[in-house]
């Protein structure tokens, strides 16, 4: 599971803003970043992933942007290698949707995944 962490963090860090495991964004940080869930799939099974985007604006315009680099980095499918291993993450339907918070200035996208892991558990 750490490798699996590693991994995701690393691919997801990758688009210019920090990535954090879903539970695990420090109180004080400032937007934008991204949360996406720890978990680990059996080898030979996949599972629902995401990857959640929040920034503070009024705009949509950055959203939509970042939203579109990291569907665009992942394509049809994206494999991210590890030491064990590797994880594919594929786009699942609907692929972006954008939501506004509680509070008004921020605003996030959901990008709809799933994930393969393809290395033996405990590593």
């Amino acid at each position: 599971m750490r490798n699996t962490a590693k991994a995701l963090k690393q691919f997801f860090s990758d688009f210019g803003m920090p990535a954090y495991a879903q539970n695990t964004v420090p109180k004080d940080v400032d937007y934008p970043y991204l949360t996406f869930p720890l978990i680990e799939p059996e080898w030979n099974q996949k599972t629902t992933f995401y990857v959640q985007g929040y920034f503070r604006t009024t705009s949509f315009s950055l959203v939509l942007e970042k939203a579109d680099a990291i569907a665009g980095a992942i394509g049809n499918g994206v494999i991210l290698n590890m030491d064990d291993g590797y994880l594919v993450l594929y786009p699942e339907t609907p692929l972006i949707q954008t939501m506004t918070e509680t509070d008004n200035n921020v605003r996030s996208f959901y990008i709809n995944l799933s994930l393969n892991a393809y290395h033996l558990a405990g590593n």
